[in-house]
């Protein structure tokens, strides 16, 4: 079995591209089924990813990142799972920033939540922008999307309690 696990890890680590551009110092990339029971798994990524990149749990940016993710799934799952069967979880970390988001394989392309509006995206992208940082969804080459969240990782606002 570690044998299997080597020459894979090697295979991969010859092929395969990066996961988010260079300049990120930690990213990290996985593909997912897009059933329901991933939304567990993805929040449990994130927090087991972001814990060991030193950004500890139950702090602005953490706790964020979590409900970023988890919401993005959610509708991944909800809205673009039969287009979409698998999608692929993104993590990536700067000095400055942390990038957490998801690309799947639907090409619809929501709206970019406005202030005032309602929903789970809507309430990530009031949450981020409070925290001064950002959203985006891009239409991805293969006909998909990716949308994903830029925190700062020292937030000039904290979560009111």
């Amino acid at each position: 079995m570690i044998r299997r696990w080597r020459d894979r890890r090697y295979r991969d680590h010859r092929s395969a591209e990066p996961a988010e551009p260079a300049d990120h110092h930690r990213s990290y990339r996985m593909s997912l089924a897009g059933t329901w029971p991933a939304a567990r798994t993805s929040r449990r990524i994130t927090v087991t990813v972001l814990t060991g990149w030193g950004v500890p749990p139950k702090t602005v940016v953490h706790d964020a990142a979590v409900f970023a993710i988890t919401e993005l799934v959610t509708n991944v799952v909800r809205h673009a799972g039969s287009r979409s069967p698998f999608f692929d979880l993104l993590l990536a970390m700067t000095d400055t920033h942390l990038e957490a988001g998801v690309r799947d394989g639907h090409p619809g392309l929501p709206d970019t939540p406005r202030a005032g509006d309602t929903g789970g995206l809507a309430d990530v992208a009031g949450l981020v922008r409070h925290l001064g940082g950002g959203l985006k969804i891009q239409p991805a080459p293969d006909g998909g999307k990716t949308v994903y969240v830029r925190l700062p990782l020292s937030p000039s606002t904290a979560i009111p309690q």
